[in-house]
């Protein structure tokens, strides 16, 4: 339990600090950080029921690309500027870093069990993040087709 909070508040000053490197207005670094904090929490209760690293990571991303939409309607900015802050904390840091140790070394059968793990997660990362922002693309599109049939009924 003390290991999972330190986790969210390291993840909070990360993408924070992603934020810096990235330039967010300063007023929106703490959504930066709040957004990265959320999405350590989701995956870590994720990691506790699910198996598959691909689904606990692609669920994750999900949750975080949702929270980054709605931090964009909620501030009026682009959402790609809180989600590159989010995606931090679900980057599969020590498989990746397993797997090129593995690949110094020549071990095979190291890069084999790491790199499995990495791929799969960093394909649910982005599939994760392209099935929402589609969606919401496709929500915004009709929102406003139907606008304008309104718009057009009315005059």
């Amino acid at each position: 339990m003390v290991e999972a909070v330190k986790l969210v508040i390291v993840s909070f000053f990360a993408s924070v600090g992603f934020g810096i490197v990235f330039r967010i207005e300063r007023k929106y670094l703490i959504y930066a950080g709040l957004g990265g904090a959320i999405t350590r929490l989701v995956y870590l209760i994720l990691l506790q029921l699910i198996a598959e690293s691909f689904i606990y990571s692609f669920l994750a991303a999900m949750a975080a690309a949702l929270f980054a939409e709605f931090m964009a309607v909620y501030t009026k900015n682009p959402s790609t500027v809180f989600l590159y802050p989010f995606i931090i904390p679900l980057i599969p840091g020590s498989s990746l870093y397993y797997t090129v140790v593995g690949l110094v070394l020549q071990d095979t059968e190291l890069v084999r069990a790491n790199a499995v793990i990495c791929i799969h997660s960093l394909l649910g990362v982005g599939i994760g993040f392209v099935v929402v922002s589609m969606v919401m693309y496709y929500e915004r599109h009709y929102r406003a087709i139907r606008w304008k049939k309104q718009r057009e009924g009315n005059e």
